[in-house]
């Protein structure tokens, strides 16, 4: 599938010639030196080259709520002074055509190698694994002082080094999931920082979910550091999922405490900052945003505003499944039956809204059945080919059951 993210050789030649032993001495003591602060920054050896891997937390991570109140800074790792991380990282983008892999899955070895093998097999060169889902945990032991003593960790993935690794053996692009204010957890053990009931007590959607506030800057160190640390285990890009305030529910009993602005400028205020702090790290940032959003002109109230979402980030990832269009939507009588159609015109109106904003469209596509309507190889494809027709390079497969149609894969 070819080369992802393959860091350059560095050699180093060692001459030697009649110079005196304090010379020979002096000189290899300042290599030694060297070596270990190279090292120290975050490189090791692998393979016979040195690979680039940024610097983890250590104990020193300050707690959120002093960086959210200005009582701490976020701790600035260094980097190997003349390594350009953002340089690094434009220089070794690849278009990807990937698939969404749940924590459990890839907390289960067999479960994960059968899914590198479809990679293997196919055009698939990439996986969107859950750091944080829905239910509100971390999917792995991570540095995040905050997780910790919340308990707000689910050690579904044992080794999440090793996963990172197997992706990197396999030339499989690493991206990290997280799912923003969709958190009944961390609402429900700070519900100072969760949406609001303007009774009282937290809001809670007709699912019986509660949200965490878009509006708070805890949240958002939180989430950031979070990212920060799936950066640091090697993840190549953190994709932001639910980055939006919720929409299923009396949304006029809810409260935002310190609400400042319109909704879809919290939202890109929100990525601004995520993508200041993570373009260090070398990553590239990644939105996930509902279908319409490339349609309608506002921001369905919920603050996903497309242009102001993709002025801030690298990658904007409209979820244009064809079972979420009603019927007549684009003038189709049956969307989820239409899926080339449908996934068409969706792509003309992202490539209307999104030209020249710098970010790339990367949509995610329907692998599952819904509505009485099978999807299969046919329908899987026609949705590839309809990105394709468009001009656009890539695409995501969702399927919460993570059960993909090979046959509607081209071979790797």
């Amino acid at each position: 599938m070819g080369e992802y993210f393959s860091p350059p050789r560095r050699r180093a030649r060692l001459y030697a010639g009649p110079v005196s032993v304090l010379v020979i001495v002096a000189g290899l003591a300042a290599f030694a030196v060297g070596f270990v602060l190279f090292w120290g920054v975050g490189h090791r050896l692998a393979g016979g080259e040195f690979e680039f891997a940024l610097p983890r937390f250590g104990s020193e991570t300050p707690r959120v709520e002093e960086v959210a109140k200005g009582l701490a800074t976020p701790i600035e790792y260094p980097t190997q002074v003349t390594f350009d991380p953002v340089a690094y990282r434009d220089a070794h983008y690849v278009p990807v055509k990937g698939i969404y892999i749940s924590s459990w899955i890839a907390g289960s070895p067999d479960l994960f190698a059968q899914q590198i093998s479809l990679v293997d097999r196919t055009e698939l060169n990439a996986m969107v694994i859950d750091v944080k889902d829905a239910t509100g945990y971390v999917s792995y032991d991570s540095q995040v002082a905050l997780a910790d003593e919340l308990d707000l960790e689910e050690h579904r993935i044992k080794d999440i080094g090793a996963v990172v690794a197997a992706l990197n053996e396999h030339h499989i692009v690493p991206i990290a999931r997280i799912v923003c204010f969709n958190d009944k957890l961390l609402s429900a053990r700070r519900p100072e920082w969760g949406v609001q009931h303007k009774n009282g007590g937290l809001w809670h959607d007709k699912d019986g979910n509660s949200y965490t506030n878009p509006y708070d800057r805890r949240v958002w160190e939180y989430l950031v550091q979070l990212a920060e640390d799936a950066a640091s285990r090697g993840f190549r890009e953190i994709q932001f999922d639910y980055v939006r305030f919720p929409s299923d529910g009396k949304i006029s009993d809810a409260v935002y405490p310190g609400r400042s602005g319109p909704t879809e400028d919290a939202i890109a205020e929100f990525l601004a900052f995520a993508r200041q702090r993570l373009e260090k790290r070398g990553v590239w940032v990644s939105a996930d945003v509902f279908g319409l959003t490339v349609h309608v002109r506002d921001d369905l109230g919920i603050g996903q505003k497309i242009e102001k979402v993709a002025a801030n980030v690298d990658i904007v990832s409209p979820m244009i499944y064809p079972s979420h269009y009603r019927a007549g939507s684009y003038g189709i009588a049956a969307p989820n039956s239409s899926p080339y159609e449908i996934i068409t015109k969706a792509m003309i109106d992202s490539g209307a809204r999104l030209s020249g904003s710098g970010a790339i469209v990367r949509p995610w596509l329907q692998d599952f059945s819904l509505y009485g309507v099978t999807y299969g190889e046919t329908e899987v494809r026609a949705q590839i080919k309809a990105v394709e027709d468009q001009g656009f390079m890539e695409w995501i497969l969702w399927d919460p059951s993570v059960k993909y149609v090979e046959a509607a894969l081209r071979p790797g």
